[in-house]
């Protein structure tokens, strides 16, 4: 008994379990002063430890592929994911809207076919786009115009024999880039006399014996599998039956960004002329929207949760890991429901605000897909309405030193690198709801850019954006929630009555700073009123001041009074700049923080 106390089961590795036998042989009597090392038996040693380390590796990888967080094979992961009702995404095709505009050549109608072929141009290169469905176009004013939606990639087709005979017969499509969501199931029976259209289900809910369905499921090396009810939940096909799958493949994410189309197949055949039928296009909206198949961490991250929301929407959590786990451009999402909003109360609302990996608001026609794929999973009286985020941006003026023997950089080169630091910071550490912006973690990022820089100085200003209905009479309300520094608030111009103002909490002419001595010969500069002012600035060199609204310093609330905005002057919108009295800054609700990278202030300075 003492002698197996020798054995250690806590170090598996070589050497150890190695000690650990010659410790063992050496308690017993029959190998006393028994030299190991200088002898064949430690070749023998060394085969029984190199079979229990074997087996001890064995052993350790197999239970690790037996559950979802530990296993590092896709087919484990897709194995375990599929215990969770969880099918992985697909890869998905890049979709692009255009106008397009044909001659009327004499017809009262106009074919476009399913699988019309187009071809988009990006900087990745060349891309194949289909139509997902034909249209048929009416004329007008001598053209036929249609708004199409066009889909990258090119359709496929695999057959099936459905053989009642074999016991677990498989349908496995051939291709792996297919996009799930294009793929169409028709069964032919009774020798081609009747031809059935499955559409996928999934989960069990409503479905009979005869509910024509299928359910696609993900299977070893990236496929998918189509699978058919059992006769009670799904129609099973009839023996000898004739199964067609067709979908598109794709070439995922390559394609985003066309915005170049051209018409590549000729329609002048197709609608009954022989000679080619000129196309113009138009694009409506670039590529967007394409992903690759889903990896193994992010089926890791997402397979529990899709478990938990059970493929609805109806907590906060539900809505987010929906959108997450079906938009792979989206970052992040905030979800609120209208009866928080306190100023004006929606109930039956939900508003869900995406992030995209860019910081970019998506686009309206992303939105409205967003919002038509959740209201098939909404309870009933449940509106979702995706919203923008209420942007704060962030405007740095950085000045950095840096050891010219140090590095065979030039200034410029090093503006380059800490340029590209700065929006590595950007997208790791910000555009995400309820973080903070830490000047001390930034400006470590820039030192950290290279081995030259000695050191930075570094200076924010936050800024939000308002665009308001022009010609209207409005009210402009703004929270940066963060607090302000008196007398830093400015704004850009813009034109009322054929005026040219700006907004200020400064009134030069009425002196409202009021200035205090402080310890070392310093001063404070405070503002002893709470007053917005309308400063026009129309006439050069003549200037006046009208009380415009209300400012609360403390929680950077900015309340406006009533104005008609006609145009804006230098700019798409009016800017409001205010510096924060703490350089950290925060993001709450539905606040999204976003460094300005297209104004970033950068000076380098060789020492």
């Amino acid at each position: 008994m003492a002698a197996n106390n020798s054995i250690s089961l806590v170090n598996l590795d070589f050497d150890t379990l190695k000690a650990s036998l010659k410790t063992y042989l050496k308690a017993q009597s029959q190998f006393t002063d028994y030299d190991f090392d200088g002898s064949n038996m430690s070749v023998l040693l060394d085969i029984l430890t190199y079979n229990t380390h074997m087996n001890a590796f064995y052993l350790n990888m197999v239970a690790s592929e037996m559950f979802l967080d530990s296993a590092q094979l896709r087919n484990s992961v897709i194995s375990r994911a599929k215990e969770l009702n969880y099918i992985p995404r697909s890869a998905k095709s890049s979709k692009a809207d255009l106008t397009v505009q044909f001659p009327q050549s004499n017809l009262s109608v106009f074919q476009v076919p399913a699988a019309t072929k187009f071809t988009g141009k990006t900087g990745n290169g060349t891309f194949t786009y289909v139509t997902s469905e034909s249209e048929t176009i009416y004329p007008s004013g001598g053209f036929f115009t249609a708004n199409l939606s066009v889909y990258e990639g090119f359709y496929l087709n695999d057959a099936f024999v459905f053989d009642a005979t074999i016991e677990a017969q498989r349908f496995i499509l051939s291709n792996e880039n297919v996009d799930t969501d294009s793929l169409q199931v028709l069964t032919s029976e009774n020798n081609g006399q009747t031809n059935t259209i499955f559409t996928r289900a999934e989960n069990l809910y409503g479905l009979t014996s005869n509910s024509a369905v299928y359910f696609l499921q993900a299977t070893e090396d990236t496929n998918y599998e189509i699978v058919f009810g059992d006769g009670v939940f799904g129609r099973k096909p009839l023996n000898d039956s004739t199964i067609l799958a067709a979908y598109r493949t794709t070439r995922g994410s390559d394609a985003d960004g066309s915005n170049d189309f051209t018409l590549d197949d000729n329609l002048g055949p197709v609608n009954g002329l022989g000679s080619f039928v000129n196309c113009a296009v138009t694009v409506v909206a670039a590529s967007f929207g394409g992903a690759n198949a889903e990896g193994i961490e992010s089926i890791r991250y997402n397979a529990p949760r899709h478990f938990q929301t059970q493929n609805r929407a109806v907590t906060t959590e539900d809505f987010k890991n929906i959108v997450l786990a079906n938009y792979t451009e989206v970052k992040a999402v905030n979800v609120f429901g209208g009866e928080t909003i306190t100023d004006s109360v929606q109930f039956g609302k939900v508003f869900i605000t995406p992030v995209t990996f860019s910081g970019a608001p998506l686009a309206q026609y992303e939105k409205m897909d967003i919002e038509n794929f959740l209201k098939a999973r909404c309870t009933l009286g449940i509106t979702p309405q995706v919203i923008d985020p209420d942007y704060l941006y962030v405007q740095l003026t950085t000045r950095v030193k840096f050891k010219e023997n140090d590095t065979s950089y030039t200034p410029a080169d090093i503006k380059n690198i800490v340029s590209t630091a700065i929006e590595i910071y950007d997208e790791e550490d910000l555009t995400d709801f309820d973080i903070e912006f830490k000047l001390s973690r930034l400006e470590e990022a820039i030192n950290d850019a290279d081995t030259s820089i000695s050191s930075n100085e570094t200076t924010v200003v936050m800024r939000k954006d308002v665009n308001p209905d022009l010609n209207e009479d409005i009210y402009i309300d703004i929270n940066y929630r963060n607090a302000i520094v008196p007398g830093s608030l400015s704004t850009t111009k813009f034109i009322s009555n054929n005026r040219t103002y700006q907004y200020t909490d400064l009134n030069e002419l009425n002196n409202t700073l009021t200035v205090s001595q402080l310890a070392g010969g310093k001063y404070k500069i405070t503002n002893s009123s709470t007053n917005i002012y309308l400063k026009d600035v129309t006439l050069t060199g003549y200037e006046s001041y009208t009380v415009a609204g209300t400012i609360d310093y403390n929680n950077g609330i900015i309340a406006l009074n009533k104005i008609q905005i006609n145009a804006f002057v230098d700019s798409s919108s009016i800017k409001f700049y205010a510096t924060p009295q703490n350089q950290d800054i925060t993001a709450t609700g539905n606040d999204l923080i976003q460094i300005d990278l297209e104004n970033l202030d950068i000076s380098v300075v060789a020492i």
